[in-house]
């Protein structure tokens, strides 16, 4: 019995170290609501989500050692089965054709010796409103076709205006608090609203990068063309994330995108050769 109790112990305990996350649903009327990922023996990730808000899936996917940068993200609820050797494939299996997903990656080591695996990733052009399914693993492109249609600004009539309360929380001294809000802004304040505008021109000048991120992506989708001096000056930016999202905010401005070829980072140059192809195929020209 002393052996047959240490080997269940042992099954237990293995069991236990190959949950990477798991989240159940605290809301009573939705207890069927999970996020699983596990880790099998051929060291495959195994994702299991059950009616889930995609923040939620994403969080449990950054736990798994990637940084995962959005601003806004596909609504309704995610029900999905993903399996992948690395995070990568996960994302791409849950945002198949609903978004453009960029990776950096490094080169780490391990048993079958130096790999490159995803590191941090950037969920980018994705339309509020965008329609849920249940994906299942497939391979997909680093950077799809996509591109975030200009912004009308409005509010759902069904919703309540917190526009108030995110300026108000866009000034908290928590960066993760004003980076919320300030993402929020994008579609979530009132049209026109000049104080607004002015929030969001502030938070350009963020001391935090990932709010940085979020202005210049909810500034350009509110201001359409006049936002392009804001996304030019976001090109002077110290931060490739910032640089990032303002090429894929650039749209039709192809001096931009020009200009971001010659980028010190990578993924940078990578996504403006992908926008300037797109923007020339829908020129006419090939």
């Amino acid at each position: 019995m002393t052996v047959i109790r240490f080997w269940m112990a042992c099954y237990f305990l293995l069991m236990s170290e190959a949950v990477l996350a798991a989240i159940d649903a605290s809301n009573p009327g939705e207890q069927n609501s999970r996020v699983m990922i596990t880790r099998d023996a051929s060291a495959k990730l195994h994702l299991e989500a059950r009616q889930a808000p995609m923040a939620q899936v994403l969080d449990s996917i950054a736990g798994t050692g990637v940084r995962i940068n959005y601003s806004v993200l596909p609504d309704g609820l995610v029900t999905a089965t993903c399996v992948g050797p690395t995070a990568k494939q996960l994302m791409e299996c849950l945002l198949a054709h609903r978004a453009d997903i960029v990776f950096r990656y490094s080169r780490r080591l391990s048993k079958v010796g130096p790999q490159w695996q995803p590191v941090e990733a950037w969920v980018l052009g994705v339309e509020s409103g965008a329609e849920q399914s249940s994906p299942v693993a497939e391979s997909l492109a680093d950077i799809s076709q996509q591109t975030l249609p200009t912004a009308t600004g409005t509010n759902n009539e069904s919703e309540p205006d917190e526009t108030d309360e995110l300026v108000k929380m866009a000034s908290s001294k928590i960066p993760a608090e004003r980076a919320e809000a300030i993402g929020r802004l994008m579609a979530g304040g009132r049209k026109d609203d000049i104080i607004v505008k002015k929030t969001l021109e502030a938070a350009l000048l963020d001391p935090d990068a990932r709010v940085r991120v979020k202005a210049i992506s909810s500034y350009a989708y509110r201001e359409g063309p006049g936002a392009a001096a804001a996304l030019h000056a976001a090109m002077l930016d110290n931060e490739a994330s910032v640089r990032l999202t303002a090429v894929d905010r650039a749209g039709a401005d192809a001096a931009l995108l020009q200009q971001a070829l010659t980028d010190s980072d990578a993924t940078v140059r990578q996504l403006a050769a992908i926008r300037l192809k797109s923007l020339s195929k829908s020129n006419g020209f090939q």
